[in-house]
């Protein structure tokens, strides 16, 4: 995250805001200590701060990237689709009549088909390219569908709940040189963990990233203490302690019995014992992978808020999920209708572990007893599964990959990570019934092939289907050159340079919120600004953005204040020198009306 530096804040205290020059400062500490990420000072607030209550003005702010070119701006069942060879290489060369879809067993005509190819193929892993090895024709040419460069944004997760130290060592290993070696150029990678939410924003910056990974550290909510108490009862015991599975409850109250007390005390007293302790082992499990959950659709909510396909790679050694299906289906369904594809892996890698008590807590217990050993042998497996039981749900109902059962982390982060150099692209119109939609992709004439994509999407009601598609959309707008009047402001630029040297654009901007429609909610005017900065080269490429938005809930007198003094924000965006094309949208949320303008710049 870019932290603001007190230079270039000040310098706005100079230029913009002579009068309020101390009032100001505080402010821009405050700021700085948020590390926040775009300068987006409101003016007029700071004017009346000692009158504002809380929740009256709130900002939130972050880079900008335009939307993909290929995101169809009508209402269609987009499925990315990677075709793989037997050696799991991918396959180029198709065309729209190579496939056939089917949507809950019905065919389906394609209506819309690209491809998408990696426009910088990463260079392959020595462990990747050994798999590879084998003799190969050379590619054929891609099919003359519109070919179109990566634009994914990737939240990278690592669950530092339930992933142990030397786990979670290892995944950061695996991460690290994933980022290294073989992300493809144009991605935009955000960190997230279960203790600490968004950890990096989204960035190309490699560095920023490998920074960032460096400092995740493992952040166990369950002590090993705890179930090492007489008699040890792991989480997954407890579980089926607690769903009255009565072999384990006999197990344990025996271990209790012949472990845990005085020679001449009833094995039934130890039933109660083993039960309460079993119920509270359960309840600081499911606590423990509710917050996990919780973590996890948090990151999907930010993820599904970037621009371009996305992906949500989780890193975790597993946790327990029984009782939390409702959960479960709450972020899968958040991901199919984001169009999020969910990949994991299993940190554990290739696991074994002996019958008895961890090598690595330090309890004290006598043998355990054969029966015992052999309930500990025989649940391994099932223990296991059940860990893993949400990554892999997550991955098979979005179209995403689970990898486990393997130690080389670096392979895994490589096969679920990097993008296939080929990705075919197909849409048709979505039925309207509201309801969940299995689909099948299937290629003619091929064989030993697989086909990866999403199991289905969720279909819009008819009243949804025929809702107009709103065609005027920020994103259509900073792409234009058409200038609109919709918002009542004015725009001023400046040029300067950063702390760091480089060149730096000011735009101050002024908003005559007098003009707006406000709604009235109880004693509020509420209303909501969304303000866009980009510039492009020359030949029309997007070369920076920024993107803030202002939500105003404004008691009368606040709203009689600032209608008559407007609201100034500040916004820099930092850039080579050269020639751009500057341009400016802002966005009122009531009647979604809209200004956009552009201007020819030279950075000096």
């Amino acid at each position: 995250m870019y932290v603001v530096p007190k230079v270039a804040l000040t310098r706005l205290v100079d230029t913009f805001l002579p009068n309020e020059k101390m009032r100001l400062i505080h402010t821009v500490r405050r700021l700085q200590n948020a590390e926040v990420a775009l300068v987006f000072v409101v003016s007029a607030l700071l004017c009346a701060a000692q009158t504002l209550s809380p929740g009256e003005i709130r900002i939130t702010s972050r880079p900008y990237f335009p939307q993909s070119p290929i995101r169809v701006q009508t209402r269609m069942v987009e499925l990315e689709v990677v075709v793989r060879d037997s050696h799991g290489r991918p396959v180029p060369g198709l065309t729209k009549d190579d496939f056939m879809v089917y949507d809950a067993h019905k065919p389906r005509d394609i209506t819309s088909f690209f491809v998408a190819a990696s426009s910088a193929p990463p260079n392959e892993s020595p462990k990747v390219a050994k798999e590879a090895a084998a003799p190969q024709a050379a590619p054929a040419p891609l099919s003359t569908a519109q070919t179109v460069p990566s634009d994914r944004s990737i939240a990278l997760f690592f669950d530092d709940f339930n992933t142990p130290t030397g786990d979670l060592a290892r995944a950061k290993t695996g991460a690290t040189r994933f980022i290294k070696e073989a992300s493809t150029r144009g991605d935009r990678i955000a960190l997230f963990t279960a203790s600490g939410g968004v950890i990096l924003n989204f960035t190309s910056d490699t560095a920023a990233i490998l920074a960032a990974i460096a400092h995740v550290e493992a952040h166990p909510r369950m002590s090993s203490s705890n179930m090492g108490t007489c008699p040890r009862i792991t989480p997954y015991e407890a579980y089926r302690i607690v769903a009255e599975d009565p072999m384990v409850t006999d197990l344990k109250v025996e271990e209790a019995c012949h472990q845990c007390g005085a020679a001449d005390t009833p094995c039934a007293w130890f039933t109660s014992m083993v039960l309460a302790q079993a119920n509270q082992t359960w309840d600081q499990a499911r606590v423990d992978s509710q917050a996990t959950l919780d973590a996890i659709k948090a990151t999907l909510v930010q993820l599904a808020r970037m621009p371009g396909r996305h992906m949500l790679l989780i890193a975790s050694s597993g946790f327990m999920s029984e009782t939390l299906d409702q959960q479960l289906d709450g972020i899968i369904n958040v991901a199919v209708r984001e169009g999020i594809v969910i990949n994991s892996l299993d940190a554990k890698g290739l696991y074994a572990e002996a019958p008895g008590t961890p090598l690595n807590e330090t309890v004290e217990s006598v043998e355990s007893s054969l029966k015992i050993m052999i309930l500990q042998i025989e649940s391994l497996g099932d223990r296991l599964m059940s860990e893993d039981s949400a990554m892999a749900r997550f991955a098979e109902s979005t179209g995403g990959l689970l990898f486990q059962n393997n130690n080389d982390l670096d392979l895994g982060f490589y096969r679920l990570g990097v993008m296939p150099s080929v990705v075919y692209l197909l849409g048709f119109p979505p039925a309207e019934d509201g309801v969940y939609h299995k689909i099948k992709v299937e290629l003619r004439n091929a064989s030993h092939i697989s086909i990866h994509t999403r199991p289905g999407y969720f279909a819009p009601t008819n009243s949804q289907a025929n809702e107009p598609v709103p065609a005027d959309t920020i994103d259509s707008q900073i792409r234009g050159s058409v200038e609109k009047t919709g918002v009542p402001a004015t725009i001023i630029e400046k040029f300067g340079v950063s702390a760091s040297g480089s060149p730096l654009l000011t735009i101050q901007t002024h908003v005559d919120i007098q003009k707006l429609t406000f709604q009235q909610q109880k004693d509020r005017q509420v209303q909501m600004l969304t303000f866009v900065a980009a510039l492009y080269d020359p030949q029309g490429k997007f070369v920076t953005g920024k993107e803030a938005e202002m939500s105003l809930a404004l008691k009368p007198e606040s709203f009689d204040y600032f209608s008559k003094t407007g609201i100034n924000g500040v916004m820099q965006l930092e850039a080579p020198r050269g020639a751009y094309r500057f341009r400016m949208v802002i966005q009122e949320a009531v009647h979604g009306n809209m200004s956009a303008t552009s201007k020819n710049l030279q950075i000096p």
